[in-house]
């Protein structure tokens, strides 16, 4: 067995799927992968990158194919992956809680360090909720507002356990208002400042981000409800019959607004992997 530099080439490689993996050092030293060769073939491979928004740690992803797994291939990949590490950093990874990956990264140690709540909810919900008169829809806010209230949301919602990288805000944003669906998302303007923000992200199942601007905040739990509130009530009345919330159990003001809306679904959870020796 001997591992090899992956290439644009091997994107094509059917164990792979539809799972993305892109060539070595794609962007910088940070951004590596590899392949698993045996007898000729490739059996493994592997890849590993830093957050352009934290850059704390390597996310990482490991595909075997099939006829190769539970050979060890799999964890060879990710002591290979370690091996070429530009700095110090452990690995993170995602999922679901019964997805095969994270029983690979339980098996590699892993700790939890996010979870992520059942996330299906109908926009019909919104009758839950009560309204605030502070909220308005973001397309009433100049957008330079809207993108600084959302790099501050960010920030202190991560602070605790994926905390951001310096010029965070850049990458954060880069893609915001080709993503956003202004007319849906709110924000709760109180004494002229941005205190909450929903943002309804585009897709075939809408995605919203729900949370205050800053972790102390006053009356915070009721501006959150009343910008999802706003935000579900458009969604609703254009018909749109499910929505996707992506936040976390850490978030205090969105989970309880979280808790009234009959959420369906599967537990998310984000781990921290220790890198091998």
């Amino acid at each position: 067995m001997h591992f090899r530099r992956f290439t644009d080439a091997d994107r094509a490689l059917p164990f792979l799927g539809s799972t993305e993996f892109r060539a070595d050092r794609w962007r910088n030293e940070h951004t590596r992968s590899t392949v698993l060769e045996d007898d000729g073939g490739a059996v493994a491979a592997g890849i590993m990158w830093t957050s352009r928004v934290h850059g704390d740690r390597y996310w990482a992803r490991i595909a075997v194919a099939p006829q190769a797994r539970r050979l060890g291939h799999g964890t060879a990949v990710f002591r290979h992956l370690s091996a070429l590490r530009a700095a110090p950093l452990t690995f993170m990874a995602r999922g679901y809680v019964d997805d095969a990956a994270l029983g690979f990264a339980d098996a590699l140690g892993a700790r939890t360090i996010q979870l992520v709540p059942p996330a299906i909810i109908s926009p019909a919900a919104h009758g839950s909720l009560r309204r605030h008169p502070s909220i308005r829809g973001v397309a009433e806010v100049a957008w330079d507002r809207v993108l600084a209230a959302n790099a501050a949301t960010y920030a202190w919602t991560h602070a605790a356990w994926s905390p951001v990288a310096a010029a965070f805000a850049e990458p954060l944003s880069e893609d915001l208002a080709d993503e956003v669906d202004s007319d849906a998302s709110s924000v709760a303007v109180v004494a002229g400042e941005i205190r909450a923000l929903v943002l309804v992200y585009r897709d075939s199942t809408p995605v919203l981000t729900a949370e205050t601007t800053a972790a102390h905040t006053a009356d915070g739990e009721r501006l959150v409800e009343g910008a999802v509130r706003r935000s579900l009530e458009v969604l609703a009345g254009r018909g749109v019959r499910t929505v996707e919330f992506d936040g976390h159990i850490s978030d205090p003001h969105f989970l309880p607004v979280w808790a009234r809306l009959a959420p369906q679904g599967r537990w998310f959870r984000i781990v921290e992997v220790p890198a091998a020796d």
